[in-house]
């Protein structure tokens, strides 16, 4: 066994602190350097001093220091490294010649890293971290495999390379329009703005777009240039499940002619758009390890069971098993909310929801096309916007976590639980021995809520949320920021807490998985103007009817895989995709 130590940076504040790392440390007490001050004020801890107590880590007022036992790593198979005790990352994924291959793993695995040391943003530094990454040594490293090829290309400037960024937000800061950015990408502009369907917008100042509008100008200025790789990081973020096929189907396009590679945590649409992928295990913000190329079916498929048979590694403790779950017998739905016909008019959109009520124990989700309706639902349930018709039936307690978060207190999640703990509004009880544990938020309840990043602030929302007494739970977009395993245990967690609790749960998003693995019912909502002007919501549906609705609009079709009942999307013009069409049957149950 190989013993790793990490410490994280960004949580270590030595000046605010006892150093009990150091103080406590059985070695040190012993006279053993096992713990020093480094040079930038920060501790060191040897990995060859360290006995593997775990004491620092319990110590530590910050959690700032994980201590991990990991099966004897290869030397010669580090790529990266940050740090002593920083994040390193072992083997590397190998560009196809055509086609395209994706990445899939946990955030912090080193996904991000990976695609900007392909693309010659950083050079990989084999493990030396003092004296840097250098290309020469690179070369030798990897002489005589394909991956000996490609850096020497990306050395000498002979490969092109374009790297879609992750946080598309960040877009808003430049003071130019849709039209100008694009350009800048490459000569294809035009037909590239057409294709992702921002012609009507390319002339819009990109301070003034939304999140999903944004995603689609970033692919757009990627796919635009002129590259032999293209490396696009999450491409599905602020995408509905329009949207999310229609940029897929570029892709697949861009794939018939080009190399690409994506890191995408939405399962359903990396099925189908990647012909294998890699996947990366290890601990997030310790260490990542990336696999050989495996086949598209049997790598998702691996990555649910959590094991590697050709490695003999198990990274998940238990397998994430999907169901066929029929429609609930009528006899065994006790309705517990119900809502009138409701409207909302504004000045530029009408918003129409048909009556409908939800059950004991049941979840149900709501989908459609982003600019539909969703979320203006959701918030008139929640009582933050009146309906113009209509209102919400009296007796009904509401727990709300809202589509856009922004933490504005600097206290610690711990603390935020703490002060609410004796409010009967707050069930700290369920908060510490239910919601902590399912959805992993050990490691940061003494991490201020303004320090969290965007899939903890998050997961954080849920718990919170969740931990509040109600009669129906308001979920908006719970798995926006999450990697594929954090929105298949939120997926868990929240239907197993409606069904302990005999309550209700809306749940909006656009995740397959989530929503199948969640979900009893859904409701549709669909653009009911040409011009978007009047949206419409409909339902709940028991979940094959919802799903029919909305995937007959969307044109695609899925079936469930043999092996582990996950949804998969036919290819189109396949013939199981020409019988389910002609059956009108989008969205198949197994047997």
């Amino acid at each position: 066994m190989a013993r790793i130590a990490i410490l994280l940076d960004d949580r270590c504040h030595p000046k605010e602190c006892q150093w009990e790392c150091q103080a406590y440390c059985p070695p040190v007490r012993m006279g053993q350097e096992c713990i020093l001050e480094g040079p930038l004020g920060k501790p060191i801890i040897s990995e060859t001093l360290c006995i593997g107590c775990g004491i620092c880590v319990h110590k530590c007022p910050f959690d700032a220091i994980k201590i991990l036992n990991t099966p004897e790593a290869d030397p010669n198979e580090i790529v990266h490294r940050y740090g002593y005790n920083g994040f390193r990352l072992y083997r590397m994924p190998i560009p196809p010649p055509q086609g395209i291959s994706g990445l899939l793993g946990p955030n912090g695995t080193g996904k991000t890293t990976a695609l900007r040391l392909l693309a010659g943003r950083e050079v990989p530094n084999l493990g030396d971290y003092a004296a840097g990454g250098s290309w020469p040594k690179v070369l030798e490293h990897y002489r005589g495999t394909a991956l000996r090829a490609h850096f020497e290309r990306v050395a000498k400037g002979e490969l092109r390379t374009v790297l879609k960024p992750q946080y598309v937000d960040r877009l808003s800061e430049e003071p130019i329009s849709v039209r100008e950015y694009v350009e800048r990408g490459g000569p294809r502009a035009a037909a590239v703005l057409e294709e992702v369907g921002l012609t009507a917008r390319a002339d819009r100042k990109l301070s003034d777009l939304s999140g999903g509008e944004l995603q689609l100008v970033a692919i757009a200025g990627t796919i635009a240039a002129d590259a032999d790789l293209y490396l696009i990081d999450e491409p599905s973020s602020y995408l509905d499940i329009v949207h999310r096929l229609q940029v897929a189907r570029v892709l697949r396009r861009l794939g018939e002619t080009k190399s690409v590679l994506v890191v995408e945590h939405d399962l359903g649409l990396l099925d189908y758009l990647a012909d294998q992928a890699h996947l990366l295990y290890g601990e997030p913000a310790a260490f990542g390890v990336i696999t050989h190329p495996i086949p598209m079916r049997t790598a998702i498929n691996t990555y649910l069971t959590g094991y590697l048979k050709d490695e003999n590694v198990r990274f998940r403790p238990e397998a994430v098993r999907f169901v066929s779950h029929p429609p609930k017998p009528t006899t065994r739905l006790n309705v517990l909310v119900t809502f009138p016909a409701l409207e909302k008019e504004y000045p530029a959109f009408h918003l129409g929801v048909g009556v409908g009520s939800v059950a004991k124990g049941e979840t149900v989700g709501i989908v459609g096309p982003n600019a539909t309706g969703k979320t203006t639902f959701v918030k008139m349930l929640a009582g933050v916007e009146a309906p113009t018709v209509g209102g919400v039936a009296p007796g009904v307690t509401v727990s709300y976590k809202p589509q856009y978060l922004k933490a504005t207190q600097a206290a610690s999640l711990r603390e935020r639980a703490g002060a609410l703990s004796g409010d009967p509004s707050f069930d700290g009880k369920l908060f510490e021995r239910e919601l902590v544990p399912g959805l992993h938020l050990d490691g940061i309840l003494d991490v201020a809520l303004t320090d969290l990043s965007g899939g903890e602030l998050q997961r954080a929302a849920v718990a919170l949320a969740l931990a509040r007494p109600a009669t129906l739970y308001l979920l908006d977009e719970p798995s926006a920021y999450l990697d594929a395993d954090e929105r298949m245990s939120m997926a868990r967690l929240i239907r197993r807490q409606v069904e302990r609790q005999a309550v209700s749960a809306l749940v909006v998003d656009h995740d397959v998985y989530l929503l199948d693995l969640a979900c009893d019912a859904l409701m549709v909502f669909r653009a009911d103007a040409p011009d978007g002007s009047r949206g419409r919501g409909d339902g709940p549906f028991p979940m094959r009817e919802g799903m029919n609705r909305l995937l007959s609009t969307v044109g695609i079709t899925f079936r469930r895989d043999a092996e582990t009942l996950r949804p998969r999307i036919n290819r189109e013009g396949s013939a199981l995709d020409r019988e389910q069409r002609a059956a009108g049957e989008y969205y198949y149950e197994a047997p």
